[in-house]
């Protein structure tokens, strides 16, 4: 397979994986009202769909270095896809929060293995630009997932918006079947547990883990509630409100294409501690700060664009940590990211519902703050690789 129709199925698969995530944003009021319940606890359908990632990934991640890619992305793929048709039938908040949760354990597996792929596939001073390109398809689907869904929940319902998204995960993983190649893997003779315990002797890269995670608190706990932002403070509808959430998605498709290409000039590691610690400030001046709704949409622009340089600069950094075990290293960042998403969707509501969206600012700065910090102290931008024994 060519690497030009490599990164097109990857960044389909991706795609369909972000925006069966996003969807919910949108819906999240609509989910409170037919549910009865408040948005921060509507907020946990996010968290519930990132918990089994926690787990799922770290056990899939050694095989995916044994076995390779193709099963685990296919698989992956058609889980979270029937899984999320099926929620569109839950008549009960604990029966959605169920069916949102066995399909997160299908997109668990789909970015820690898209991006070993791509580590896989190119040289490490043309990865950046590879990845940017793959972060612009799943980045689409925020551009286009999050006002769509909106729209279409507010002139149908929230089960068909939430049930497109389950359609086109099923659609990517036939696409995925017929057309990826299975991949040629360097581990297949490496035990299980030794790929975590070479990765864990690696400072630099349990340091690029840590960061990462504290990056993915940044980033969800904003993200889950963006909608929300602009319904409560400017007194948006939900179909409008989730159009200037478009600046979300715009902002981070083209940071992520300038952050890639320019990483693979200059290097990754700076644009990584540069770029969260400028998203972080411009974010607590959006939530504590009154301003014009026009004001706002620009600076909610301008955060998108500086996080999203830091998404393709900090994937790629992240796949040099380790190459003999770049699948298990992913995958273990993945399980902490889905750890993430839950803390960020669940601290974050519990933070709206009792001091407002100043305190998602606060939290916000701090977790921006101390993954730079560690970026810049812990983290190598050439790789050193623990020899792994063999079985």
């Amino acid at each position: 397979m060519s690497q030009r129709l490599l990164l097109t199925v990857l960044g389909a698969l991706t795609f369909a994986s972000v925006y069966a995530h996003v969807v919910m944003a949108p819906v999240l009021t609509e989910l409170a009202d037919e549910f009865g319940i408040t948005t921060g606890t509507a907020g946990l359908v996010v968290a519930a769909y990132g918990a089994p990632g926690i787990l799922v990934a770290l056990l899939v991640g050694p095989f995916s270095d044994r076995l390779g890619r193709k099963r685990f992305l296919v698989g992956g793929a058609l889980v979270m896809g029937l899984f999320t048709l099926l929620a569109t039938l839950a008549t009960s908040f604990a029966a959605l929060l169920l069916l949102r949760g066995i399909a997160g354990i299908g997109s668990a597996v789909i970015f820690p293995n898209a991006s070993a792929t791509v580590g896989d596939s190119f040289p490490y001073r043309e990865r950046g630009r590879a990845m940017s390109t793959m972060i612009a398809f799943n980045t689409m689907a925020s551009v286009i997932g999050i006002p769509a869904a909106g729209l279409i929940a507010e002139a149908t319902s929230w089960r068909v918006s939430v049930g497109i998204s389950g359609a086109l995960s099923v659609i990517a993983g036939v696409l995925l079947a017929v057309l990826l190649r299975p991949t040629t893997v360097s581990a297949s003779e490496s035990r299980f547990f030794e790929l975590y315990r070479s990765i864990l002797r690696n400072s630099s890269a349990v340091a690029a883990i840590v960061s990462s995670f504290l990056g993915s608190l940044f980033w969800f706990a904003w993200a889950t509630y963006v909608v929300v932002f602009f319904e409560s403070v400017y007194g948006l509808s939900r179909g409008t409100a989730s159009t200037y959430a478009l600046t979300l998605g715009l902002g981070v498709l083209v940071g992520s294409q300038v952050g890639g290409r320019l990483g693979d000039r200059i290097g990754h590691k700076p644009i990584v501690a540069l770029s969260i610690v400028a998203s972080s400030l411009l974010l607590l001046v959006l939530t504590t700060v009154a301003m014009p709704l026009a004001f706002a949409t620009g600076l909610s622009l301008m955060v998108a664009a500086v996080i999203g340089a830091r998404f393709a600069t900090n994937q790629t950094l992240m796949t040099e940590q380790m190459p003999s075990a770049r699948g298990t290293l992913l995958a273990l960042s993945a399980a902490t990211i889905s750890f993430a998403i839950v803390m960020a969707a669940s601290l974050g509501g519990l933070l709206i519902d009792t001091f407002g969206f100043a305190a998602i600012g606060i939290f916000c700065l701090v977790a921006g703050l101390s993954s730079s910090l560690i970026v810049i102290l812990f983290v190598r931008e050439e790789p050193i690789d623990m020899e792994i024994a063999p079985v």
